[in-house]
């Protein structure tokens, strides 16, 4: 499976060796994959274990937005709650100032679970790998080696090999675009729902 590593060698070989930055490099191989994340709409999952009379808990650090907030204390008997505006009073969960508001205040111990989206997790050892399925790993040194490719201070600057290299970005976008599309849509099909 490809690592950071791995991505920054093949955006060196793409450049001919002659670009060895790998802080920019590494940021590059980042953006390409928040715009893959943004895509995917990749999932984090929080266990809250809501106490007594307490209402307001943390949200993870890469929290992006809301997904659903399901009651899982008990085992066969799963109560979803609905995301509802702060200001509202009626049963369900608000985010307000990077925090989830339970509503109304829980009158005993819950353990809640909280399906959210995420921003993806930056890369930054050499052995860190991507939050992306490992068949798209490639695409992020190609979106880094175009953008290198086009840098004025390189001295093989090559718009037409950066084009290439863009474009086969662009394509692969679009394939994991359909690939993630397809997921979800099975993803959906699956989901079992204890009543």
């Amino acid at each position: 499976m490809p690592i950071l590593e791995e991505l920054q060698t093949r955006v060196s070989r793409a450049t001919s060796h002659m670009y060895t930055d790998k802080y920019h490099m590494t940021d590059l191989i980042n953006d390409a994959q928040n715009q893959m994340v943004e895509i995917a709409k990749l999932r984090g999952v929080q266990t809250i274990n809501a106490v007594q009379d307490v209402d307001i808990y943390d949200l993870p650090n890469n929290f992006k937005s809301p997904g659903t907030l399901v009651d899982t204390t008990e085992e066969n008997f799963n109560v979803t709650y609905e995301l509802v505006d702060i200001t509202e009073n009626r049963f369900g969960y608000a985010i307000e100032n990077g925090k989830i508001v339970i509503k109304p205040i829980p009158q005993r111990n819950r353990t809640l679970t909280h399906y959210y989206y995420k921003y993806a997790t930056q890369l930054y050892n050499p052995e860190d790998v991507p939050e992306i399925d490992a068949q798209y790993h490639d695409l992020l040194s190609t979106y880094a080696a175009g953008m290198i490719l086009l840098l004025p201070t390189l001295q093989i600057q090559d718009k037409t090999l950066s084009d290439r290299y863009l474009n086969r970005w662009q394509e692969g976008k679009i394939s994991f675009a359909n690939d993630m599309q397809r997921k979800n849509k099975a993803t959906k099909g699956r989901t079992v729902n204890f009543w």
